[in-house]
């Protein structure tokens, strides 16, 4: 085993007993319960057992803590999930760690990233293959560690009920868990860990400015009003930023943090700010959507350009907004049908997966007669899964199709 890596395990093995000593623990998530106590570590021979079971290697920085300092306990989260549980017969099916993760490093997968990246509901699904649950923050947010594929040894953050897959920048468990030690101990929010980037504030104020990535530069702003102390130096890097990147979406997320950050009104941005950003994004060709959605401004007139376009991923991301973000409106039921009927026919799977999404969130029963239709002949499991949800599903308004007996059961 490397140096370094022993030299980190000894690093977070001081930290840990520092922290234990303090006369007060810090007000930070989960600590309360965990105290900073690692449960004791797991034996070499139950680490190899678990990995020629499961036919794999795990990760060594992740191994290396697990049998040195500690199965679980104090950690990110709630607490540090224990390893003898984190995969067992009922979490992990055979050959669930040794098929490889598709997830890698960059911006956070969209909100439709288990349409796009997982097997549909079944009774044999393997769902976030080649990953092991590492951390739960609460309600539907976890952790887990990549241990096959391409990013293996990073970790990521996803949102299990919406928000997809976030590859945090650590570039190993050591120095996501050193990092998470080190912000609680400085007084920083790690409410949902790894989200903020892992840079000071010179570095975060450069990524802010220039970085290639518009979601890395908004990262970078959302980082800076994470700080335990924000400087006015980083209040006006992000109000600069609002006000001036040339990305709608970035200026647009980034008013939004500075409205959440900001309790006196007098720093709060005024509404003309969110008036001119909306300007600016209307001004693409076709509409930034994404930013209209961010800001809370998003019509109609703003989606259709995109859904008749061209361009497959815009059109993906405009039937997702038109079925999960648009707000629903009987006085433009008929056009809203119309493009929802026109995106059933979509060759595009993810599409058609979405429109009939939309048909039960904008209550489009005099669709359902054609979902019906659709679902004898439709090959896509993930739209077969949409229909059969649409038709049948506890969301949907039994009012607008009397028509409907209930005889197409769902195919699981």
């Amino acid at each position: 085993m490397p140096d370094t890596d022993r030299a980190r395990l000894a690093r977070i093995s001081a930290k840990l007993t520092a922290a234990r000593a303090l006369p007060s623990l810090p007000p930070a998530f989960g600590v309360e319960s965990h105290k900073f106590v690692l449960e004791p570590p797991v034996p070499e021979a139950a680490v190899t057992a678990f990995e020629e079971r499961h036919e794999v290697t795990l990760p060594p920085a992740y191994r290396l803590f697990i049998t040195e300092l500690g199965g679980g306990g104090a950690g990110p989260g709630c607490e540090l999930l224990s390893f003898a549980g984190a995969c067992s017969d009922a979490r992990c099916r055979p050959g669930h760690l040794a098929q490889p993760s598709p997830y890698l490093p960059g911006p956070r997968y969209p909100d439709d990233w288990e349409q796009r990246y997982e097997d549909p509901p079944a009774m044999d699904r393997i769902f976030l293959r080649g990953t092991l649950p590492i951390a739960f923050h609460g309600c539907t947010l976890y952790t887990r560690l990549v241990v096959t594929g391409p990013a293996r040894g990073r970790l990521f953050n996803l949102d299990t009920d919406g928000l997809g897959p976030y590859v945090v920048e650590d570039a190993d468990f050591l120095a996501w868990y050193e990092r998470w030690l080190d912000e609680v101990m400085a007084g920083y929010d790690v409410g949902w860990f790894g989200e903020r980037l892992p840079l000071d504030e010179p570095a975060l104020i450069a990524a802010l400015a220039g970085d290639p990535s518009p979601q890395r530069r908004t990262r970078a702003g959302e980082s800076l009003l994470l700080s335990p102390v924000i400087s006015e130096q980083a209040r006006t890097a992000v109000a600069d930023a609002m006000s001036t990147d040339g990305d709608p979406t970035v200026r647009a997320h980034l008013y939004q943090l500075l409205r959440w950050q900001h309790r006196d009104p007098r720093r709060t941005p005024a509404k003309a700010v969110a008036d001119a950003i909306a300007r600016h994004a209307r001004s693409q060709t076709p509409p930034d959507i994404e930013a209209l959605t961010a800001l809370g401004m998003l019509t109609l007139a703003d989606v259709l350009p995109a859904l008749a376009g061209e361009d497959l991923e815009r059109r993906r991301r405009a039937a997702y907004i038109l079925a999960r973000k648009l707000p629903r409106n009987d006085r433009e039921r008929d056009v809203i049908e119309g493009a929802v009927r026109d995106l059933l026919d979509d060759p595009d799977p993810l599409v058609r997966t979405h429109a009939a999404t939309a048909v039960r969130e904008h209550a489009l029963g005099g669709l359902n007669s054609l979902l019906r239709d659709r679902r004898r002949t439709e090959a896509d499991p993930w739209t077969q899964d949409s229909l059969a949800w649409t038709l049948n599903g506890p969301y949907r308004d039994w009012w607008i199709d009397p028509a409907f007996t209930g005889a197409d059961d769902p195919p699981f």
